[in-house]
């Protein structure tokens, strides 16, 4: 093996994938690391027993074709997202790719290696989750369930190779500047349609329901819900279909290979841009404003300017609120459809509202660089939170502004008491974040309270508490009082006291 070898360099890229890993589970070493993921596959092999047993009884009743087209629909934007997710990455976030470039190396052998590490990443992120469920069911009802596993790894040279090719598409068109944001923005809107997708079918009317099982139980031929067309080969090859499977496959292959093959040169170029407008220095051409005395309006500008830095933080931030999204449907199912709708989405709403100024306040905190410049300042800790939570309550206003409305549309009572406790909780899980910041880096917001396990609970308590007390209030029951007074009495506990006086020698 010399030293220009491609499995020398994939070898390289994987470690520093592995390294990743471990700082993401806080593993010590590489033995720490192997045993922590051994028992998250060991537990997920456990607990999807339940879930194998009920994918056999659907195959079963419906067909495993069908029931893995269900599970292509689903999975295809995940791989994608994770794919675009790591294209930028290799783009970006190292910066040994201008050092490799000026060596002998070909553009297109760093490329394959990049690549094969992402595709390995990807494989990985998702298989951990469907691979234990897939030996179950091989378990119950024969080996046919295990195709899954070459089924995705095909799938995951597909999208890797596709992500590949949008990212460096994004990139002539957009430029290096504005290429990483954009990027990893439609990373995330992809993958939050992975969350959409896994209920969008419960959202649908029953009559619609119904005509589509129809449609699917004695589909047209050639119509969309035709098996034989090639739009399902994906779900034929994961049901085990052997023909099926190797086509699928080698179309993998044949789609990652091209990607590599051709756009060896344009990533070359890319990377070198990239890692050219990073050591760009800004020069600045704006004209000289005239000095405002506007302390109030400087404080917020200063806090909006910290948000604003990186849209890929606040898109991280906005899909987590996604997450909630369940919660209503499932309200609404236990309260019976007809009104219950609007009662269903109140403490979706509340959560949202309580998430969403949590997240915007720890980025607030989390960046802050210049903190004993502004305890210097002439302006008192008060005004200071007061402005901040000013600055935090502006996007998570914006954001909330549509479905509030529709909901005061559709029913006004709702809508205000839902705003009123939107704001209750925006505003004290805000506060919280503000009161015990942590010293972490931006970066880190998918590791937020890492370091303080406390404030994390006391935070999803209070988003809980504000949730259910919303849903009691558009009840009209009495016991709204409870989580409300657990709510306060969480703040209470956590708000700051003033620093007692050191009593005077005699």
């Amino acid at each position: 093996m010399t030293s220009l070898s491609l499995p020398r360099l994939l070898r390289h890229d994987l470690t520093l994938s592995w390294r990743r890993l471990c700082a993401f589970l806080r593993a010590k070493n590489d033995a720490q690391g192997f045993a922590i993921i051994g028992a998250v596959v060991l537990a997920l092999h456990g607990a999807g027993w339940w879930f194998a047993t009920s994918l056999t009884q659907a195959a079963a009743d419906d067909g495993r074709v069908f029931l893995m087209a269900a599970g292509m629909v689903i999975v295809l934007p995940w791989l994608f997202s994770q794919g675009l997710t790591g294209a930028t990455r290799a783009l970006y976030s190292r910066g040994d790719l201008d050092l490799l470039l000026s060596s002998p190396l070909s553009p297109r052998k760093i490329l394959t290696s990049r690549a094969l590490a992402v595709a390995i990443e990807s494989f990985g992120a998702v298989g951990l989750f469907l691979l234990p469920i897939a030996d179950d069911a091989a378990l119950q009802d024969g080996v046919v369930w295990l195709a899954i596993g070459p089924a995705l790894a095909a799938t995951v040279l597909v999208t890797t190779g596709l992500a590949l090719a949008a990212t460096l598409g994004l990139f002539a068109l957009l430029g290096p500047k504005r290429t990483r944001s954009v990027g990893q923005v439609l990373a995330t809107l992809v993958g939050a349609w992975f969350v959409i997708l896994a209920q969008i079918f419960n959202f649908l009317p029953a009559d619609w329901r119904a005509a589509l099982h129809a449609q699917m139980s004695a589909p047209a031929p050639g119509g969309l819900f035709d098996p034989a067309t090639p739009l399902w080969l994906p779900a034929r090859a994961a049901a085990g279909e052997f023909f099926a499977l190797t086509i699928w496959t080698a179309l993998g292959l044949a789609v990652f290979a091209a990607s590599v093959a051709l756009l060896g040169r344009a990533f070359a170029r890319g990377a070198l841009s990239a890692a050219g407008d990073a050591h760009a220095m800004p020069v600045a051409c704006a004209k000289d404003r005239g000095f405002r005395c506007d302390r109030a309006g400087a404080l917020r500008r200063k806090e909006w300017r910290l948000l604003a830095r990186d849209p890929y933080l606040v898109s991280q931030v906005l899909l987590q609120s996604l997450y909630t999204l369940p919660i209503a449907l499932v309200i609404w199912k236990a309260l019976g459809g007809g009104g219950a709708l609007a009662v269903s989405i109140s403490p979706a709403l509340v959560a949202i509202a309580a998430q969403l100024a949590a997240a915007l306040a720890f980025l607030a905190a989390s960046s802050e660089q210049a903190s004993d410049f502004v305890a210097s300042a002439p302006v008192s800790p008060r005004e200071i939170l007061r402005r901040k939570l000013e600055a935090v309550a502006a996007p998570v206003g914006l954001f909330l502004a549509l479905p509030l409305g529709a909901l005061a549309w559709v029913d006004p009572r709702v809508g205000a008491i839902t705003l009123g406790f939107a704001l209750a909780a925006a505003a004290s899980t805000a506060a919280l974040n503000f009161w015990k910041p942590l010293e972490n880096r931006r970066g880190d917001l998918i590791k937020t309270h890492a370091q303080n396990k406390l404030v994390g609970l006391v935070e999803h308590g209070l988003s809980l508490c504000f949730a259910i007390a919303a849903l009691l209030a558009c009840l009209d029951l009495w016991q709204t009082i409870f989580p409300i007074g657990a709510a306060m009495g969480l703040l209470w506990l956590n708000a700051p006291r003033p620093a007692r006086m050191a009593p005077r020698a005699a």
